[in-house]
């Protein structure tokens, strides 16, 4: 597979063209593809020595698992998934913008209005994560991507069910520092409040432009996590309760999801009181609140204070760490699973450029018109091939008539069948029980063929008659010549009148996993081009075979001496008498 940073990568990868890279972390690579249907989708594949690993296969199945379990406009869902083979692959809806962090980073905080839907828009995800009894364990700027102005949470890189085996192990964990919950830090029992604390954090960074507990080194970040020490006083006034709620240290003092989205929509930038302490005090406000008691009934006897007198010097600590401007930086590696959908990163300025970032200006994004370029070659070499099959049916028009009526039933079939298959993975992904539901269904699809075949052969019969008497008396044709292309506009008619359209679509289908490039669409395209040419410059340069019926002038005097000479009785006769030659005529209702 080409991995490179091309607009175009001419590959595929299951039912997918790959089109190009736009984003890779430590699991895999995430290509930009297009599904059968010219939809844009965002397609996570595994590295080698990644799918070489079980237990890296385990963590995929487990991130697929849980996405499905989740159905919220505010969560990407997946739409596809390969796992058993030997590239395994997760295919996402395609999500076109920026993440959370390269819009704050590079166009600064958010305004009052973006960052209430911005919460808003996270709570009313998080309910849907938690209702499907998910945790998602890293919810941070990098997974939260902003299409338009509505958020959407991505990679489930590291989510687990409820009470599911944990994925850490003793002393270690998984996931960004700066906007973990304390319980996850200390290794202690992890619950869904987790969450709601990484996104009070989430929402910090919007709202300030950095993380709620500082940028210094790794150890200081998760003292301030532990300790409680958020830097509410950066926060705009009216966001400080809302935060302090949602960030408190221990887990049972923090909302849940349901409550923390009534609060964020209870969110009004007007008003600017900092109500730090609720009307139902958390166990931890609570027991500070006691202690302060405690030492107020106690002050009277407490010695009075020298404020002359210096107190003892205290340690002297290093100068908190001030991070370099933006501009300074120097590119950052790919975080590991940072993104399932959307860009990459803008490219940072060079350090000699201002510091002010530049407006990142997203990649142009293919228009509708252009979606439908993915599927032009195989809908042309289809085009082709039935202008070669009518060209047969002209030349012989009995033989390929019967051909083009067996082919229509066996792509009508084939669409029943595969079309909803394709139709259920892209709602729940890839099953085992797949190819055991397409055997159960076969009965059921040929049945249904056949009863949608029976309604649409004769009205192409019919069109093929209307063809016929137009070139008969219209143009002055011969009856043999007439009918021969009657024949031809009843084959067209098979795949293009009401009910051909299954049929259509199933060749279109089959060409397309068939061209696995536009090498081969072109190859396929030269070849099925000059065997359409052939085929048309043969049937009309010479007289049509009627094997294994008789010419229908022939039939036609026949059936005048008997006297059978109107148009219903002209048609019935011919119809009679072509089911007769062919062994068939049990079939004739004349008979």
């Amino acid at each position: 597979m080409s991995t490179g940073g091309d607009t175009q990568t001419p590959e595929r990868l299951g039912p997918y063209r790959l089109v190009r890279r736009i984003g890779e972390g430590g699991m895999g690579v995430v290509h930009l593809g297009v599904d059968g249907d010219g939809r844009e989708v965002a397609v996570k594949v595994l590295h080698p020595h990644v799918a070489a690993d079980l237990k890296a296969r385990d963590r995929l199945t487990r991130e697929v698992e849980t996405m499905r379990r989740v159905r919220s406009p505010y969560v990407a869902e997946v739409l596809d998934a390969e796992l058993v083979g030997g590239q395994p692959y997760v295919v996402t809806r395609f999500a076109p913008g920026r993440t959370l962090e390269e819009t704050v980073l590079a166009d600064g905080a958010l305004e009052a209005r973006q960052i209430i839907k911005l919460a808003q828009g996270l709570c009313q995800a998080l309910v849907a994560i938690h209702a499907a009894d998910v945790i998602h364990r890293d919810f941070k700027p990098s997974n939260v991507m902003l299409v338009g102005e509505e958020p959407l949470v991505i990679d489930f890189g590291i989510a687990h069910l409820v009470n599911a085996t944990r994925l850490t192990q003793t002393g270690m964990f998984v996931g960004t520092p700066g906007y973990l919950a304390p319980e996850i830090i200390r290794d202690s029992d992890i619950t869904q409040k987790a969450d709601v604390h990484s996104l009070a954090s989430t929402v910090f960074f919007a709202a300030v432009g950095g993380p709620p507990f500082g940028t210094g080194t790794f150890e200081a970040v998760c003292f301030n996590i532990m300790e409680g020490r958020a830097q509410l006083d950066k926060a705009p006034v009216w966001l400080r309760g809302w935060l302090s709620r949602a960030l408190q240290v221990e887990p049972e003092d923090r909302p849940d999801a349901r409550e923390l989205l009534k609060m964020a929509k209870a969110l009004d930038p007007s008003v600017t009181t900092f109500h730090e302490t609720p009307p139902e005090a958390p166990s931890r406000t609570r027991r500070l609140l006691n202690r302060t008691r405690v030492m107020e009934s106690f002050a009277d006897v407490l010695p009075p204070v020298d404020y002359d007198r210096r107190p003892p010097a205290r340690e002297e600590r290093p100068p908190p760490y001030v991070p370099a401007p933006i501009s300074a930086r120097p590119p950052a590696a790919p975080r590991p699973d940072q993104r399932v959908a959307g860009y990459p990163a803008p490219p940072p300025t060079r350090p000699s450029a201002q510091p002010q970032a530049r407006p990142y200006t997203p990649p142009p994004q293919p228009r509708p018109a252009e979606r439908k370029r993915y599927l032009v070659g195989s809908q042309f070499v289809g085009l082709l091939l039935m202008v070669s099959l009518v060209a047969l049916a002209v030349m012989m028009p009995v033989v390929v008539s019967m051909v083009a009526i067996v082919l229509a039933l066996v792509f009508r079939m084939g669409e029943y069948l595969f079309g909803d298959m394709v139709k259920r993975r892209q709602v729940r992904g890839s099953s085992a029980a797949d190819p055991l539901l397409v055997l159960v269904g076969t009965p059921w699809a040929l049945v249904k063929a056949a009863l949608v075949s029976v309604a649409q052969v004769p009205l192409s019969i019919l069109f093929g008659v209307c063809v016929w008497g137009v070139l008969r008396w219209g143009g002055g044709m011969g009856v043999n010549e007439a009918a021969a292309y009657a024949a031809g506009a009843f084959t067209a008619g098979l795949f293009l009148l009401p009910g051909g359209g299954a049929p259509r679509k199933a060749v279109t289908r089959t060409l397309t996993a068939t061209l696995r490039s536009p090498g081969a669409a072109l190859v396929a395209t030269v070849a099925v081009g000059t065997l359409a040419l052939f085929a048309v410059m043969f049937a009309l340069g010479q007289d049509p075979s009627w094997e294994p019926w008789r010419a229908p002038e022939t039939v036609i005097n026949e059936l005048t001496e008997r006297a059978q000479d109107s148009a219903v009785g002209l048609i019935t006769g011919l119809i009679g008498d072509l089911l007769k030659n062919l062994g068939l005529g049990f079939l004739s209702p004349w008979s």
